[in-house]
């Protein structure tokens, strides 16, 4: 068997499927056709561990990617957020790759592509895990880097400039591991690293020379092939995290610009005994606190307060650990004063002391007097009744 001409043929398919699409009038018509083609050839030829749809992808974090034409995902244990032909959403380490689809790769088409690149790959988990291949044996793993590649049909320009324009797209980003790692022009050529970039326990390993990953390889009509070849030894170098839903389940919400954990199932009661109720902070709120809190270590945090650092605390806590105290009327600790209930019995703050509650806003945590807030920092919270909260 040939498997050149194999990937000749599939080539010759594809761009016929392209000139096809060109008879379509509706742009968003066009770009379906071109994406679905190469899609179908992805899932004919690609192991079936992997699946392969279009959308965004979104993190525990609540990050977003832009919108993705071609995302290749697990495809035995991705639970799709959101699922459509047209449109899905994929848990972000559930995600092995992502392909940009162009028609006609010139110079305002290939930027644009790679900056999408780039907004995906920024948005991924930056941390390491561990991986427990079998029982009694577990392995630090880097964080997946996801094998992106820009592909078109056809260009109007040689791959030379191409290849210059991407050296200089590489020139001005921060980071250069976010660059696509691949970019092709079927029947033209491959630019890209010779090597891989991807080995052992997910290490992501740049050439030592960073323009070797602008090498451009005139490949003609076997471009395809050697894209496939390339790609998929990058994919089978990963290992992906394990999805904890739960911390989907915990996603911080967005509240204005600020992204918001712990703010939104509060169970009030009010002072004279009334009904209680499930109540959320307000944008507004959230940006009062924002520019109304201060920096402190967690040790200084305790003794502010509850007077003192509990006994033992050194061995569970970072006590330099910074979080961020509202409490604008610098209120003295809960042991300056006692704990008032409401008719009910139910402890509530009485408004003469510091009485916290944890919040998080933008990764940083937040201890919260809301005796110093007002009523209209609150607004009922529909997503969620009291029992519902007490059954979490």
């Amino acid at each position: 068997m040939d498997l050149h001409k194999v990937f000749e043929s599939i080539s010759i398919q594809l761009i016929a499927e392209f000139t096809k699409s060109t008879q379509v009038k509706h742009h968003g018509g066009k770009g379906d056709i071109r994406e679905d083609a190469f899609r179908d050839f992805l899932a004919e030829y690609l192991p079936r561990k992997y699946g392969t749809g279009r959308g965004e992808v979104i993190s525990s974090q609540n990050d977003v990617s832009g919108e993705l034409d071609i995302v290749i995902f697990d495809n035995d244990h991705c639970p799709l957020f959101i699922k459509s032909s047209s449109h899905s959403v994929y848990p972000a380490e559930s995600v092995y790759g992502a392909i940009s689809m162009k028609s006609n790769l010139d110079s305002t088409e290939l930027q644009d592509a790679y900056e999408n690149i780039v907004k995906f790959k920024r948005m991924l988990p930056k941390t390491g895990f561990t991986h427990n291949p079998n029982s009694g044996m577990s392995l630090g793993m880097g964080p997946a880097v996801p094998v992106t590649a820009v592909i078109a049909y056809g260009s109007n320009r040689s791959m030379e400039a191409i290849a210059k324009q991407l050296k200089e797209l590489d020139s001005q980003i921060d980071d250069i591991t976010l660059r696509p790692d691949f970019v092709a022009v079927i029947g033209m050529g491959l630019i890209g690293p010779r090597g891989k970039l991807r080995g052992e326990f997910n290490k992501y390993t740049l050439p030592e020379n960073v323009e070797d990953l602008c090498s451009l390889r005139k490949t003609g009509r076997h471009t395809l092939l050697r894209l496939y070849m390339q790609f998929l030894d990058e994919l089978n170098s990963i290992q992906l995290k394990s999805l904890n839903l739960q911390e989907y389940f915990d996603m911080p919400h967005i509240e204005g610009v600020h992204k918001v954990r712990r703010h939104d199932k509060l169970m009030l009661t009010p002072i004279d005994g009334g009904e209680t109720e499930v109540k959320k902070l307000t944008a507004k709120a959230i940006e009062k606190i924002v520019e109304s809190s201060k920096p402190v270590p967690l040790r200084e945090h305790f003794v502010n307060a509850y007077g003192q650092v509990p006994q033992g605390a050194e061995q569970h806590y970072d006590l330099d650990l910074t979080i961020y105290e509202f409490n604008p009327h610098n209120k003295k600790s809960i042991l300056s004063g006692g704990i008032t209930r409401n008719k009910q019995g139910h402890p509530i703050g009485d408004g003469s002391t510091y009485q916290p509650i944890p919040i998080e806003i933008d990764n940083k945590n937040y201890a919260v007097d809301f005796g110093s807030l007002e009523s209209s920092d609150f607004v009922e919270n529909q997503d969620y009744t009291v029992d519902e909260l007490m059954s979490i």
